[in-house]
């Protein structure tokens, strides 16, 4: 018999498990160095002090070493026999950069192949294992779901706010209309009838495949239809848009919200069950890895953390600020510079020395960019090519990112000009509703600021790394630097904007006559790009001067309120649910629209147990909001007059609201921005609504107020009325106004006759690309047509009058001046009509 006893070694169960002493024992290449400060500062307060924490946030300067801290952590755990241990990353092309690292540096890992099984070397706890964290979050996830689950000591999430939008897909259902087009069109009927009491106009855009039209379903529609859509689900149960998350949400679809737009279906819960992810939620350790740009509330709801752990991250206390971001504003030098001009300039440039990047919200800017001689990169193998190509110095021409503010690092020369072009939106049509309802939403403003601040740091990964960042876009430049959500950003951002303006403001004071209108922003590049001495000394300064504070303007508390009655409500709680948000309401809630988004979410969870109460509350909720469902018992109209205004007192107390004409000027730009062809409808019209206002005149919208009627109605001295309906999204190159378009502007003629009278003086518009109306339509009305030159020549006007005003006090500006400067842009509602409108021409054949 063989004795094993003597064949072990003395020392075999004493494994090192010190981190730091681990690293020094690795096989590690001959390119790696010894650890940072910041790198052993954190694993020995977390070996010493904070270990066998549950739950852990670590929280680093981008470029400091987060990965190799987490690799040493999972191995420290590994070593002290507490494994098996997971390394999830939010997507393949980072999992794969974590395992070259985990390769460089000797750590012992282990990935899951082709063959899609989970390696016995995890299992054993003899290495680490490295996925991406699709793997981990699927309804049919290898790991298991519910009750059935791998077990397992530890799990690092890196990146771990891109980490929650993974989970959150988990649970969502997503039909496309043009792949799974039955299911789309049966659950779009389903709902027809529900949809149209919500807003006709609305429901035609869907119908007719409008891309960003987009509409909820309304709850008690859900509740009511719940096995009709079950039986339409299960039909396509095995398709791959349904099938993940399928055995997430079956059994529990009441708690799903749902949403239709022109091109997709999406279902998603409102409360997201990370418990239903036992290799996560009962890991023993979690260690989430989080940049100190993010805001790390969102793990409250997201992943289930309590305040405290949010609240107590593990941070290096000497950090100071890292990386150098010439963040340039080209239109606070000159407003003349808009997105369209920085395009044309840097799109053309074939790069020698470095890569310039540019990030765009959506695929129409992203074809902007390409039609312009750029690189844009659709396909995801096309993308991972060629961001590998930036690192390999292969620079051939501008590259174009869509929609990819996070989860690609573009260090040193692979991306020495980033431009940022716009204002990146939120994704989930959950988020993009609450932003719809609710646009001065914490919440909402702190997903932005994350968006925009990980967009601003895809090209600066180290401390000694530098990149000259160009914002543009008018909605994008407000966001930055106005007061109401400069206060979402860092603190380290927020000085970073403070110099971009200080340096628009001294850039201003170089101007020559002579120069074009992009000089002194190739100048600033070039200073930053020849490592100019005054630059760096000037930078290093002003950061130097900057303290980090803690701006999170948290509200962990309030978030863990919201989470907890949320699940009162997973829970079929649904009275318990009910009366902990009136506690709420009244406890935390001041503002009329926050108000009536949080009765909305009271009156859902009161529909399941008494109807009759759940309709009063959604009408209190739509008289706080009227961005929200409409009742199911309708809403009154209330008419319109301007028999006891005044126009001239009205655009006083207007402009009087701001500050100072910089800030006027600013805001009014960025509104005007949003009026124009291509732009969100709902944006478009809010846009319209005020400008109605910023001219003196009483403006509604009563398709969104009241779900019924034209989209935008002005009323001016005199009770003269102009009635809008708002076709802005329609693509330029259609031929002509469909029969359908022609009808729904005769119904809402029709609206305002019954309304108002026949008698009534009223001009109808219709803005839309084309002025062709269809052989088979008519219009029952006199219609005027707004096309593209005649919206132009609106906002040129728009844009004189306000530069009328700069030289005035706002506060004081005379009645006389006004009026003046109104004649003179024909900016009044007689002319309005000649100026910016055409008669249609009616096909006869």
């Amino acid at each position: 018999m063989i004795d094993f006893r003597k064949k072990v070694s003395a020392s075999r169960g004493n494994k090192i498990s010190n981190p730091i002493e681990i690293y020094d024992t690795l096989d590690r290449k001959s390119i790696t160095g010894p650890l940072r400060a910041s790198q052993k500062y954190i694993l020995n307060e977390w070996y010493e002090n904070r270990k066998d924490e549950k739950d852990l946030i670590v929280k680093l300067h981008t470029g400091e070493g987060k990965t190799l801290i987490g690799l040493l952590m999972l191995q420290s755990i590994i070593n002290m026999g507490e494994g098996p241990c997971i390394y999830v990353c939010p997507n393949k092309y980072l999992a794969k950069q974590v395992s070259q690292e985990a390769e460089k540096f000797g750590i012992p890992f282990c990935v899951i192949e082709e063959h899609n099984q989970i390696p016995n070397n995890f299992y054993s706890g003899e290495k680490i294992l490295i996925i991406h964290a699709h793997k981990l979050f699927n309804g049919k996830s290898i790991f298991g779901t519910g009750m059935s689950f791998e077990k397992a000591g530890a799990i690092v999430l890196d990146d771990s706010h891109a980490c929650i939008d993974v989970i959150r897909d988990a649970f969502t259902i997503k039909i496309d209309r043009s792949t799974l087009s039955d299911a789309y069109l049966q659950i779009l009927t389903l709902f027809t009838d529900d949809l149209l009491e919500q807003g006709e106009g609305s429901y035609i855009d869907i119908e007719n495949g409008e891309y960003s039209a987009f509409m909820k379903i309304p709850y008690w529609s859900w509740f009511d239809k719940q096995s009709e859509m079950l039986k339409i689900l299960s039909i396509f149960k095995d398709k791959d848009e349904i099938k993940f998350a399928w055995e997430l949400i079956k059994d529990n679809l009441f708690e799903c919200e749902c949403y239709i737009s022109g091109q997709k279906i999406e279902i998603a819960p409102s409360n997201i069950r990370v418990d239903d992810f036992g290799t996560f939620s009962k890991s023993k350790r979690k260690i989430l890895m989080s940049a100190t740009t993010q805001d790390d509330i969102f793990f409250v709801k997201g992943l289930g953390l309590k305040p405290e752990s949010v609240e107590r991250p593990l941070i290096y206390p000497d950090m100071k600020w890292s990386g150098e971001k010439m963040i340039l504003i080209p239109s606070m030098i000159n407003d003349n510079i808009d997105r369209d001009l920085i395009g044309t300039k840097f799109a053309k440039i074939k790069p020698e020395k470095f890569g310039i990047v540019v990030i765009v919200p959506n695929t129409n800017r992203a074809n902007y960019y390409k039609n312009l001689g750029a690189n844009y990169p659709e396909e995801n193998n096309k993308l991972i090519t060629t961001i590998e190509d930036l690192k390999k110095f292969e620079f051939n021409d501008t590259i174009v990112l869509n929609n990819r503010y996070d989860g690609i690092d573009l260090p040193d020369e692979s991306c020495r000009i980033l431009i940022l072009d716009s204002m990146p939106y939120l994704n989930g049509f959950s988020d993009k509703y609450e932003e719809q309802c609710f646009p001065n939403s914490e919440i909402i403003n702190k997903k932005l600021a994350q968006k925009i601040e990980q967009g601003l740091g895809r090209a600066v990964r180290g401390e000694k790394d530098y990149c000259s960042i160009i914002v543009t876009g008018v909605e994008l430049v407000k966001f930055i630097v106005s007061l109401n959500t400069n206060k979402y950003f860092s603190s380290q951002t927020r000085r970073q904007i403070e110099i971009g303006l200080e340096v628009a403001e001294m850039a201003k004071e170089e101007l020559r006559e002579e120069d074009s209108l992009l000089t002194p922003v190739k100048s600033l590049i070039n200073q930053l790009l020849k490592r100019d001495e005054g630059w760096k000394e000037y930078y290093k300064e002003s950061m130097d001067d900057f303290k980090i504070d803690d701006n999170s303007n948290t509200r962990h508390k309030k978030i863990l309120k919201e989470s907890e009655i949320e699940q009162y409500f997973s829970n079929r709680e649904y009275r318990k649910a009910a009366e902990k948000m009136q506690k709420f309401i009244d406890d935390e809630i001041e503002d009329d629209l926050e108000k009536g988004w949080y009765l909305e979410k009271q009156a859902r969870y009161t529909y399941l147990f008494s109807k009759d109460q759940s309709i009063r509350l959604q009408s209190s909720a739509f008289k706080c909001n009227k961005n929200l469902l409409k009742p199911i018992d309708g809403v009154e109209y209330q008419k319109v007059s301007f028999i006891h205004e005044n126009r001239i007192k009205n655009i006083k107390a207007y402009i009087g609201k701001f500050k100072d004409y910089e800030v006027f000027k600013l805001y009014l730009t960025s509104l005007l921005d949003d009026l124009s062809f291509g732009i969100d409808s709902k944006k478009f019209e809010a846009a319209l609504k005020e400008v109605g206002e910023f001219l003196g005149f009483i403006s509604q919208r009563p398709d969104q107020e009241i779900r019924k009627g034209p989209d935008n109605l002005w009323c001016g001295e005199n009770n003269q009325y102009l009635l809008f309906e708002c076709k802005n999204e329609v693509s330029e190159g259609r031929a002509e106004i469909t029969k359908k378009e022609a009808g729904q502007m005769n119904n809402h003629c029709g609206w305002f006759d019954r309304k108002y009278g026949t008698n009534v003086k009223v001009s109808h518009f219709m803005i839309i690309s084309t002025k062709n109306l269809a052989y088979e339509a008519d219009f029952t009305h006199d219609v005027k047509i707004i096309r593209r030159n005649g919206l132009k020549k609106l906002k040129d006007n728009l844009k004189g009058f306000i530069n009328e005003l700069c030289p005035y006090d706002l506060k004081t500006i005379s009645s006389e001046v006004l009026q003046k400067y109104l004649n003179i842009h024909k900016l009044n509602m007689g002319t309005f009509s000649e100026e910016y409108s055409e008669n249609y021409f009616h096909r006869r054949s």
